[in-house]
């Protein structure tokens, strides 16, 4: 014998809170993916300002090696 259960029917308000209780998780997890692409945009720019940042010291900057036992010194170009 199978049994069956009977749920009480949503009333209009039940349905209304629950719909604006989705709707509020939406729109909270559209501001999440929208924060994590400004995150991602931003660490890529960061990324890219360090590679140039790096390269441009690389270029400014040449190690020599001297003819005096001293060491070795910096030059800039």
């Amino acid at each position: 014998m199978a049994t069956t259960i009977i749920l009480p029917p949503v009333t209009s308000a039940e349905r209304n809170r629950l719909l604006a209780a989705d709707d509020i998780r939406r729109r909270a997890l559209e501001r999440l993916y929208e924060r994590r692409e400004t995150v991602r945009t931003l660490i890529a720019a960061l990324e890219s300002y360090q590679r140039s940042r790096e390269t441009r010291l690389a270029q400014c900057i040449s190690l020599t090696y001297p003819s005096s036992p001293s060491g070795f010194s910096l030059s800039r170009t």
